[in-house]
């Protein structure tokens, strides 16, 4: 009787796994120091404040407020004229109302820049146009809470009309 070796089974599969571990470990090898070296490395820190915003300014009372408006502004302009986001829009607008009650309060910081004398008439008249958006506020909940979409997209569109108007008038312009 001759005895010959016999093959071991499926030595193709037991290759590749071979060669597979070997690529990995050498990847690992190649990789590990690279890896290190990024965890000394400084970590860019982003900016704290937001693009355009200037890092040294700290927002008023009254800009926080119309922040809050503005915010409620542009998801309502996108749901307005659905009646099914009624719901959701009536509770924008009630943000929207409590942010301009908080903002009758305060005083505009362009009000800064102007001489005394006449300092009073332009805090009354900016008081007499947040007044004014109250009163339009106050429509365009009826309007909406009678589910008449139609003319809540119209005093809608009326309020953004007479928020730019007021905003040239009243808004300090930015330093560049």
């Amino acid at each position: 009787m001759i005895l010959t070796p016999i093959p071991p089974k499926n030595t193709t599969r037991t290759t590749m796994k071979i060669s597979r571990s070997l690529a990995w470990l050498l990847a690992f090898s190649v990789v590990a120091p690279v890896l290190s070296r990024a965890d000394s490395l400084p970590v860019p820190v982003p900016p704290s404040t937001p693009k355009g915003a200037a890092s040294d300014e700290k927002k008023t009372d009254l800009e926080t407020r119309m922040d809050t408006m503005g915010k409620a502004v542009r998801k309502l302009k996108k749901q307005i004229a659905d009646p099914a986001q009624n719901a959701s829009s009536l509770e924008l607008l009630a943000s929207m109302q409590k942010a301009a009650r908080e903002a009758v309060e305060f005083t505009p910081a362009k009000a800064m820049d102007l001489p005394e004398s006449q300092r009073a008439k332009f805090v009354d008249d900016f008081r007499a146009g947040i007044k004014e958006l109250q009163d339009r506020l106050a429509k365009l909940v009826d309007a909406l809470a009678a589910g008449r979409n139609d003319e809540a997209v119209a005093l809608f569109n009326d309020i953004q009309d007479f928020e730019k108007k007021e905003h040239k008038e009243f808004k300090k312009p930015k330093a560049d």
